[in-house]
């Protein structure tokens, strides 16, 4: 696919890793059913920029018609990160995902093309 993924053992990743992987847990038991996402992939097959460019990652996300404050000056790019993934959420609900992964290592939910 051509996306650039960070692996999960390099240095401040690892850490993040056990973060999400613990939450996860959390959240499991609470009887929430947790995805796998990646922003910067979604944004590539979106054909949006990434945060690097936060103009121009608002300017992206327009297209998809979203209501509240998103799209103020103040938004942070971690803000915008997670708006991506509540995006990916929501076409997976729509059946427009496509999954990858290893399901005995895990898998990761991104939008299709």
């Amino acid at each position: 696919m051509k996306i650039k993924f960070f692996p999960v053992t390099l240095g401040p990743m690892r850490l993040l890793t056990l973060r999400g992987l613990a939450l996860k847990g959390k959240l499991e038991k609470r009887g929430f059913r947790v995805l796998e996402t990646y922003p910067g992939a979604a944004q590539d097959i979106w054909r949006i920029p990434r945060h690097k460019d936060l103009q121009g990652l608002r300017e992206g996300l327009k297209r998809f018609k979203l209501q509240g404050n998103w799209s103020r000056p103040g938004v942070t790019r971690d803000e915008l990160d997670a708006l991506t993934c509540a995006l990916v959420a929501r076409e997976n609900l729509r059946r427009n995902t496509i999954t990858i992964g290893d399901p005995e290592e895990g898998l990761m939910i991104l939008p299709k093309t």
